[in-house]
């Protein structure tokens, strides 16, 4: 059973990418957003497995950056709202990026890619 039915592989992909862009400020979004990822990355054609594979890849990097700045932010140190500002900045343009291509129709090049894939 789907957590989420959006019908073709495309809308599923836009789902996670408006997902990891509200998640920026609502982090269960992200959550959320990896999980259709997960589901529907095997069954989708290649070129779109990539777009999965970047998505995947992202809420990990979003995971060690939330909870580094989490952290810091709890000791008391401000480099964690640093940051957590770096990470939003990124995590908007890398979700801009990824739709831009998928509007394109093209892969992502290196999905597994730490900046902008």
């Amino acid at each position: 059973m789907a957590l989420i039915e959006t019908g073709d592989d495309i809308s599923s992909i836009k789902l996670v990418y408006i997902f990891n862009l509200v998640g920026s400020l609502i982090y269960p979004m992200l959550i959320m957003g990896a999980w259709v990822a997960y589901e529907k990355k095997p069954h989708a054609e290649q070129w779109l497995q990539s777009h999965y594979r970047f998505q995947i890849t992202s809420f990990y990097i979003s995971l060690i950056l939330l909870i580094l700045s989490w952290g810091l932010l709890y000791l008391g140190n401000l480099y964690g709202l640093a940051v957590m500002m770096l990470w939003i900045v990124w995590n908007i343009t890398r979700s801009i990026k990824g739709l831009k291509t998928l509007k394109a129709q093209l892969p992502i090049t290196y999905p597994n890619s730490l900046l902008l894939g």
